[in-house]
Parts: C-alpha cells; structure tokens; sequence
C-alpha cells in the first residue's frame, strides 16, 4: 500500500517542484533587476498589471481613490518622457530620473549646496505607493512646457504646484524682497529651505513678511546633513562678516548620526557656539523638528511599515535642548506646538495638519510657529509687497493649489 501511495504522490510531488523551483528563480531575478524597484513580488506585478487593465477608472472629482496612485504601473510607462523633459520624482525607487538637469543640489567639494538661479516648479503626487507619510514629490524646470501626457498626469495625480526659486548665491528666494545691514540667517536642511511650500510660504518669508526691519536669509539645502549646514554658515558668513543680527537653527531629527561630523548634540552646539562668538551674533534660536513619527507616534507608527520602530532619539533631543539651553540659545521645540494644537482642537488629528510630509512644515505649521519666533523680536513692522513683477516671482505657478 505504501508504494502505491507513493507512486501516486511522486508525479505531483515532481510537478510542484518543477513549477516551485522555476517561479522562485524568476523571483530572484526580478529582484535583482529591479533593484530597489522590488517593493512587490512578480507574482503580484503580474496580478496587479492584469488588475489595472482590467479594472481601469477614469479621473472623477467625486471619487478621491481615482486621483491618487496604486500601482508603479501607472508611473512606469512615462519614465521615458520624464527623463527627456528633466522631470525628477523624489521619495520614489525610479533612479534613472536623478539627473543633473533635474537636481536642485550639486557638490561643491565636501559641501553639498543649493543650485544658484533655479526655477523650479515642485508637488507632492496622491498616494501611498512607497511611504504613507512621505509620498512621491515631483519637480521640473518652470519654464518648462510639458508635453500633453506628463500635463494631464499632473492634472491627476498632482496635489498642488508651487514655486522653488534661488538668487545667485544659491540662497532660497525670500518674499518679499528686503534689504537690510541686519541680517537673519536660517539655516538647515530641506525643513529650513521650506522645501514642498511655495517660495512665499517658506519659514524665511513669513517671518519676513512680519518684520521689515531685518534681512531675512534662508540658507536652507534639501539632503543637507549637519556638516551640509555648517559649510553654508561659513560660506554666509563671508558674505554677510558684521552683519548678523541672529542665527535661526533648524534641527531636523534626521541630522543625527554617529558616524557624521557635527552628527551629536555636543559637537554641533560646540560649533554653534563657537560660530556665535566669531561672528559676534547677538541672538541664536535653536529650532528643534522631531519627525512626525515622535510626534503623533499613537497614528503614524503602523504595524508592518519600515517607520514601526524608527528611532526615538530620545537621548540626543534631551541632550541637544539642554546644551541649548546652557548655551543661551532662545530653545523652540516644534513637539510643543503640536500638542498645543491637539489641545486647541481637541483632536488627536490636529498635529498632522502642521506637517506636509514625515517632517517638513506645512504652510498651517509654519504659521502656527510663527509666534514663537517673534514673541521675542523687537516690535515688528510688517511688510506689504506692491510689485506685480516681485508679486509674479514668488506667486504659484498655474495649476497651483
């Protein structure tokens, strides 16, 4: 009985091992050519290519699930065009779009700093695809015309179009246009640039546009790690020796590294201090950003996503604030504003709204800081901006949200 069981068994046994063996060999493949592209398996590129053309929805203004993207499939196909038209897409896998005419940043040396003269239009896509709280932005030169496929791509998929633009030195475009022997320095990464807010939006405008009595300068860098920062101050301060009047710094959680420069509370705060007392700046603000996930970790820490178990950096924001603090640095904790706008609303909801991403400030977060920031300025004088040209300069580019 027991051979017969297993003459019987053996062929299907045989058959399932010559189907198993091939399929998780073409997996390993797939994988391997598609690189960091392989967020699914070829099982379900397969199943989800067939799905999508079966079960295709055109665009209805009534139906948000038919604005946002689901599947690369809908991205793949205008790749080509993408590249041609220096169309870049951020937080995605798709490197063949990282392209020096699509880059707002090159090298410099060991600096990494902003392109001088850009026009750059910006946006974020609809859509969880990758990052649930980090979703695919897009950007291209503004005096661009796009062709008709990536256009009506835009109109679909896009939430908003606003204006990225850089002076000469690099610097981001404050609005409206000031100058002044005071000079206010922010500087940062991508958080300080402002970067996903329009030009006008920005932390250096809204100050700006509260205090005419002040230059203010935003030497913020998209990527920019800690050691990214400090070259730009030292660069600034050639520019601007015995002219500034306060130095805004915008931590941003992801500047913490042991292994980077300036990458620890001690070695930046020594730095900054050191900068304070040789440029003879009269006041320093130290800006503390936490990543959304440490400020509303009870929504946005989900169980299976890459973000579950992202670092608290519990030790080094303790730190940091305390030799802030020690230091006589005016000390902005962005957590502080979050709760405090939890508590306004009643709503565990409430933070989210301050952040447009996992941890730039949205327009309504930018705002909501303000106050902090000016609470101990002299009295302002705001600035009313007249100019049509200076006005169409820093304004959202049609489309725009």
């Amino acid at each position: 009985m027991a051979d017969v069981k297993t003459r019987v068994w053996f062929p299907v046994l045989a058959v399932l091992l010559a189907t198993l063996i091939p399929y998780l060999l073409a997996e390993g493949v797939y994988a391997l050519v598609k690189g960091r592209r392989a967020e699914t398996s070829l099982g379900y590129s397969f199943y989800s290519q067939w799905f999508a053309a079966r079960h295709h929805t055109e665009a209805d203004p009534l139906d948000a699930s038919t604005l946002m993207l689901t599947d690369v499939g809908q991205i793949e196909p205008l790749l080509g065009l993408m590249k041609a038209n220096g169309f870049g897409l951020g937080n995605s896998p798709f490197s063949e779009l990282e392209t020096q005419e699509a880059a707002v940043n090159e090298r410099q040396g060991d600096c990494l700093v902003q392109k001088p003269g850009l026009r750059k239009t910006v946006g974020f896509l609809r859509g969880n695809l990758f990052d649930p709280f980090d979703q695919v932005t897009f950007f291209y030169d503004a005096d661009r015309e796009l062709p008709a496929e990536l256009e009506a791509f835009l109109r679909r998929y896009a939430f908003r179009r606003v204006a990225h633009s850089t002076n000469a030195a690099g610097e981001r475009n404050t609005f409206p246009p000031v100058e002044s022997a005071r000079k206010v320095l922010i500087a940062g990464d991508s958080v300080a640039n402002g970067l996903m807010l329009d030009d006008r939006e920005t932390l250096a405008s809204q100050i700006q546009s509260h205090d005419g009595s002040r230059q203010y300068v935003n030497l913020g860098i998209a990527g920019a790690a800690a050691a990214d920062t400090v070259c730009a101050l030292e660069r600034a301060a050639a520019r601007y020796h015995g002219s500034i009047d306060e130095l805004i710094y915008v931590l941003c959680e992801n500047d913490w590294s042991e292994s980077e420069k300036y990458g620890q509370p001690d070695a930046l705060i020594d730095w900054i201090e050191g900068f304070r007392t040789r440029e003879a700046i009269p006041h320093v603000t130290f800006l503390y950003v936490p990543y959304i996930y440490n400020t509303a970790p009870e929504l946005t820490r989900l169980r299976g996503h890459k973000h579950f178990e992202k670092p608290t950096y519990h030790d080094e924001k303790h730190r940091a604030l305390e030799r802030a603090h020690s230091a006589g640095f005016k000390v902005v904790d962005f957590l502080d504003i979050a709760n405090e706008e939890r508590d306004r609303l009643g709503t565990q909801f409430a933070s989210l709204a301050l952040y447009v991403d996992h941890i730039h400030f949205s327009r309504s977060g930018v705002e909501r800081l303000l106050p902090r920031l000016l609470e101990s300025m002299p009295t302002p004088r705001r600035v009313v901006q007249n100019s049509p040209d200076l006005e169409r300069a820093g304004a959202p580019l049609p489309n725009g949200g």
